[in-house]
């Protein structure tokens, strides 16, 4: 490796006709290019450079090593051209993983025509699922809902902070009013996550046991939220996910006096320093979800369930 690094400085010198003339170009002194040159004179037991006064050019030996060096410089170049450019302009694609129905949230869809708007070159791969994710390898932006990170293995920005809600349609409370929280335990239920669930509970100062009427969707808050939207029951959701519905009409908060706890939304990376492509999209997500201006990036691994207690 000390070669090669020697070699380019070589073709330095030979490119702009002078140690004094490369010094700017290569961070280093004239005598200190000097050395270099020397060593790799000796390395190689020939003389490569014919110095004077007034000119300095290649011995036959060093026309022979100029041409591999020119090779070398060539692809060094191309090498800091390319990965400028990954750090300068927007595009290619961006994995990002989100929990299972928040591609459909309306801050995603925000997000989404944005960049499809601003940035065409940039492309999203959507990837809905519950899982842990390798942001090494297998994904650029993973996009997680907790309580509070805990793990300082990665870089998290916060998106926003969702107030967790229980859900009805008008129809179903019309039907099945609920009017202290005891009336909760005896309610059909969409349970799309049994620790939320039971957390909720706990909150209201309920028993933490499964109710026995419900309807079990694991993983898949949308299922329980359309199904409550149809009036099929009760669903712990997110402000962020149903206040369309709410807004419309869809959906009313069951017991709204009783404060459940907020949720903050993430976008981790595995690292602080990104490509132009995966700041873009992250700085979208922060305007998009509304709530990025007033919240600090923190350490956060999101390698977690996104609604863990």
């Amino acid at each position: 490796m000390e070669q090669f690094k020697l070699i380019y400085i070589f073709a330095t010198v030979l490119q702009y006709g002078s140690m004094n003339a490369a010094a700017p170009h290569l961070g280093m002194t004239a005598s200190a290019i000097s050395q270099a040159i020397r060593k790799l004179e000796n390395h190689y037991g020939v003389k490569l450079l014919n110095r004077t006064t007034r000119s300095l050019t290649p011995t036959a030996e060093g026309q022979q090593l100029q041409q591999y060096a020119r090779q070398l410089t060539d692809w060094h170049d191309a090498v800091e051209r390319e990965m400028g450019i990954l750090q300068t302009e927007p595009e290619g694609e961006v994995r990002i993983s989100l929990p299972t129905g928040y591609s459909a949230v309306e801050p995603m869809k925000r997000t989404v025509q944005t960049l499809r708007h601003r940035y065409p070159k940039i492309r999203l791969i959507l990837n809905e699922n519950n899982r842990l994710v390798d942001l090494q390898n297998d994904t650029d932006i993973a996009i997680r809902v907790v309580l509070h990170p805990d793990d300082p293995d990665s870089i998290a920005r916060p998106l926003a902070q969702w107030q967790t809600l229980i859900c009805a349609s008008p129809d179903y409370l019309r039907e099945h009013p609920i009017a202290q929280p005891q009336d909760l335990l005896n309610a059909n239920w969409l349970n799309h996550n049994s620790n939320v669930l039971l957390h909720s509970f706990k909150c209201l100062g309920l028993p933490e046991t499964l109710p026995e009427n419900r309807t079990d969707c694991p993983d898949s808050s949308l299922v329980a939220r359309e199904y409550a939207c149809a009036g099929m029951g009760l669903a712990v959701l997110l402000s962020g996910d149903v206040s369309p519905l709410i807004e419309n009409g869809q959906l009313s908060v069951v017991l709204p006096e009783h404060k459940l706890p907020t949720r903050t939304l993430y976008a981790a990376t595995a690292h602080r320093t990104q490509s132009a492509k995966v700041r873009t999209v992250l700085d979208c997500l922060m305007r998009c979800f509304g709530e990025g201006k007033r919240l600090m990036p923190i350490v956060f691994t999101p390698q977690v369930n996104p609604w863990a207690v």
